[in-house]
């Protein structure tokens, strides 16, 4: 993951697992703290970037993120630890609501109808995260920098940067991983960047054996599903 010379990367990590035993969409709430899981879950990103070249690491104000960012800093005490507001958390009137009407709703989004007046706009993300980007790359050229921030904007960041349009429609894919890195490496500070992703969860889940066992059990599901509704049907048949 080092940089070749001449090149700018810019590693944008989400926040590790947060406490929230209410199940809240907990938006931009005080106090949201990372659960244990989410502190292991940041402990084997930071190993993952110990032996980085990093400049410099910002971070949201939040929390969550900047318990997160002290798990990098730890292993690169001589970086500069600064925040930034433009990496926080999307703006929304969603925020305290339950995560129920998240998957309760079909095509739910915080955008397309926005809840309230005041509410982010998916532009208005994307151009104060690139703003926090631009920044970075200006104040350290040909550097490694990290940016802790959270799930939607870097998923917005990405979508912008990757060329395709800031529509609802491509703001609705997955966002990236707790505790993920997305990785923009940059020849030209104008020019779209060469981007990448690892998820060191998903990877340890896969070294578990983890996707093996939910592929069984879905498979399973599936079949006690149809054989549930062979014998219904059998049983209305006169």
């Amino acid at each position: 993951m080092r940089a070749d010379s001449g090149e700018t990367r810019v590693l944008l990590v989400r926040h590790g697992n947060v406490h929230n035993p209410a199940n809240l969409i907990y938006g931009r709430l005080p106090r949201m703290r990372l659960s244990p899981r989410g502190h292991e879950e940041m402990e084997r990103t930071a190993q993952l970037l110990a032996n980085e070249p990093i400049a410099a690491i910002y971070t949201s104000p939040l929390l969550r993120a900047r318990q997160s960012a002290a798990h990098i800093a730890r292993r690169h005490p001589a970086v500069p630890l600064r925040v930034c507001s433009w990496l926080v958390e999307v703006h929304t009137s969603w925020q305290g609501e339950s995560n129920k009407v998240v998957s309760e709703t079909r095509g739910f989004s915080y955008y397309d109808p926005l809840k309230a007046e005041g509410d982010e706009t998916i532009q208005h993300v994307f151009d104060r995260m690139d703003r926090a980007r631009r920044m970075v790359m200006r104040r350290h050229p040909g550097r490694t920098i990290v940016c802790v921030s959270h799930g939607d904007p870097i998923k917005i960041l990405r979508t912008g940067l990757s060329g395709r349009p800031l529509t609802p429609e491509f703001v609705r894919a997955p966002d990236p991983g707790q505790a993920s890195v997305v990785t923009f490496r940059f020849w030209h500070p104008s020019a779209l960047p060469i981007i990448g992703a690892y998820d060191p969860s998903q990877a340890e889940r896969l070294i578990r054996g983890e996707h093996v066992e939910a592929a069984i059990k879905r498979k399973a599901e599936k079949a006690a599903a149809e054989d549930a509704a062979k014998l219904k049907a059998e049983t209305a048949s006169p």
